[in-house]
């Protein structure tokens, strides 16, 4: 018997539900960034107040000045100072301006201008929103009606949406990048096994005037590269792919011309606005309650001599910046870039591997991946011991821009099937973030928000990062220690830590020469029983005090690599601790080299 479908009836299809899905997430976000208060929240992290206050001044003033007047415009739109700012100089402090590009102020100003608070945010989903639409539309030319389900994936399967509730430039600059390569791959033929007709008639060019197009993506693609010029690397699949055109020299003129019309125009900006050409030029330094501002407290006469005792922070100034080549850096470095507990791109960005799954090498698809890589190593050579962007970062917001990227590799169809596993591994290392997605980036404990159990239980703390939050690092008794679990803490103003009973402690031990092992002082409250990595361990001195000593072997080193303070290599050793039946309390605890013999684990 077959059924009579009645006339008029709703038939919702794959790629209506992609565009449902997609819209509906978007939307989401927008709904969100207006709802979000950040009255009575932690103060700005990272470079936002940087962000905000140069875009107010645009908002305002029409400059990109800084003075007086811009700091006292934030103190009442934000209620309170900055926690930072970047500031940049090139006549002494005689002419001060924002040492940040001014891209992203200039976009997000006209919002700013009517909510300035929320306005930057707003900015964020309204760009974020059209380069997904534009990406999906792109996309599905080779993917089919699943390209705007996988743009969803891409993004909510990532940390990426998270950056909507901040104002960072970064999220600006992924959806740059993805417009960009969006414009690159709008044109050419289809993939085989998708359907022509969700395409329309012309299958080779999408517009009448590839100079305009390629001008664009050329212009939107050097965006990330006035902010970072590591990623400039992304024009050269785009050139590639622009030979492969047809109309091959109106593509690589249009490409070539925009980009260089954008770093043009930006370079101009910066020098008229009395700073260097560059955003990382001049004399530039970070400004905190610790230096004082300049015009608030301290006269801009000081401005060299402020600079001198806190340091230029210019990239392209003697001093600036130190690369390192130390190959042991550099392989440490690769390891928490791909599994890293608080940056790694497998953890937070794990959709990136849909586009090798249907990845192609035609139309400079191949140097994509390639391209990506050489701007990584930029970061790894000249940021070693801070590749992700620092403490106000949710993973690795260095890496943001060049994600897009990576959707584009995509050739060929990608089936929804496998989106399913994707997503669930994906949430093992995300679901803090889904459930809270506009919490402050850390927590009360002083670390992220977004790293849960499996990921702090699993996947290798970053030994080679400085600015990884809620670790306090110290020098005591001849090694050096960090701090890496909120169990086991230094009281301000005390010489011994203190360990929760019977709660897991992990600390990060380093010192100059290799270690053979050390020894852990507890207090009185200590039972005789120690567990170090799952091994138990008896105690080697009982002390009248009632406090006990366990003697810890240290088989070999964690990681061996040069620290941010000394070239020469250090030795680190990771020690995770429990006192089991211990009761809830701080105990006491000292941590020093062992010179006594090692004892052995307990029952051998």
């Amino acid at each position: 018997m077959t059924s009579i479908e009645k006339p008029g009836a709703l038939r919702i299809g794959p790629r209506d539900a992609g565009w449902f899905v997609l819209g509906a997430l978007l939307l989401t976000l927008l709904v969100l960034t207006f709802r979000f208060d950040r009255t009575g929240r932690p103060s700005l992290v990272g470079d936002e107040a940087t962000y905000a206050m140069q875009a107010a001044s645009l908002a305002w003033d029409f400059d990109l000045a800084y003075s007086k007047a811009d700091y006292e415009r934030f103190v009442a739109q934000w209620g309170g100072p900055p926690d930072g700012l970047i500031l940049q100089s090139a006549d002494g402090g005689a002419h001060i301006t924002y040492g940040k590009p001014f891209l992203y102020a200039l976009a997000i100003a006209p919002f700013v201008r009517v909510a300035p608070v929320q306005g930057g945010l707003i900015a964020n989903a309204v760009y974020l929103a059209a380069a997904a639409l534009l990406a999906a539309w792109s996309l599905r030319r080779r993917m089919g009606d699943a390209a705007p389900l996988w743009v969803a994936v891409f993004l909510f399967a990532s940390v990426s949406f998270g950056y909507t509730f901040w104002v960072h430039a970064d999220l600006f600059l992924l959806a740059t990048t993805a417009a960009g390569f969006a414009l690159v791959y709008a044109a050419g033929k289809p993939a085989a096994a998708a359907p022509a007709q969700i395409f329309g008639e012309d299958e080779e060019e999408t517009s009448g005037h590839p100079f305009l197009r390629w001008f664009a993506a050329g212009a939107l693609l050097a965006v990330a590269g006035a902010f970072r010029p590591f990623y400039l690397t992304l024009l050269l699949p785009a050139a590639l792919a622009a030979h492969a055109e047809e109309r091959r020299r109106p593509a690589l003129a249009g490409l070539l011309t925009g980009a260089l019309a954008l770093l043009l125009l930006t370079a101009l900006g910066q020098v008229l606005s009395g700073g260097s050409w560059s955003g990382y030029g001049g004399e530039r330094g970070g400004f905190y309650p610790r230096t004082g501002y300049p015009e608030v407290d301290f006269p801009v006469s000081r401005w060299s001599e402020v600079l001198r005792q806190w340091g230029n922070t210019s990239w392209l100034q003697e001093g600036g910046v130190d690369p390192s080549y130390d190959l042991k850096l550099l392989g440490w470095n690769s390891l928490y870039f791909l599994v890293g507990r608080n940056v790694g791109l497998l953890p937070y960005f794990l959709p990136l591997l849909a586009g090798f799954f249907a990845g192609t090498r035609d139309r400079g698809r191949w140097a994509i991946p390639l391209a990506v890589g050489l701007a990584v190593l930029g970061f790894f050579l000249l940021r070693p011991f801070n590749f992700y962007g620092g403490g106000g970062a949710i993973a690795n917001r260095y890496f943001l821009p060049l994600y897009p990227a990576l959707w584009f590799l995509a050739g060929r169809p990608l089936r929804l099937p496998w989106a399913v596993p994707l997503l669930a591994l994906a949430g093992v290392f995300l679901h803090p973030l889904w459930r809270h997605p506009t919490a402050f980036p850390i927590g009360e404990d002083g670390r992220y928000r977004h790293v849960g159990s499996v990921a702090e239980r699993w996947l290798p703390y970053e030994t080679t990062q400085s600015h990884i939050p809620g670790g306090q690092d110290f020098a005591a008794n001849g090694v050096w220690i960090k701090l890496l679990s909120h169990s086991v803490y230094r009281p301000e103003g005390a010489e011994a830590l203190r360990l929760v009973g019977d709660n897991r402690g992990e600390i990060l031990v380093g010192s100059p020469e290799p270690l053979h092992g050390l020894a852990l002082r507890f207090g009185r409250r200590a039972p005789s029983r120690l567990e170090v990595g799952g091994r138990e361990l008896r105690p080697l001195i009982l002390h009248p005090d009632g406090g006990v000593t366990f003697e810890v072997p240290l088989d070999h080193a964690r990681a061996v690599h040069p620290m941010w303070w000394t070239a020469d290599d250090y030795h680190l050793y990771e020690l995770d601790l429990r006192l089991p039946g211990a009761p809830p309390v701080p105990i006491e605890l000292e941590i020093r080299p062992a010179r006594g013999v090692l004892i052995e684990k307990s029952g051998s």
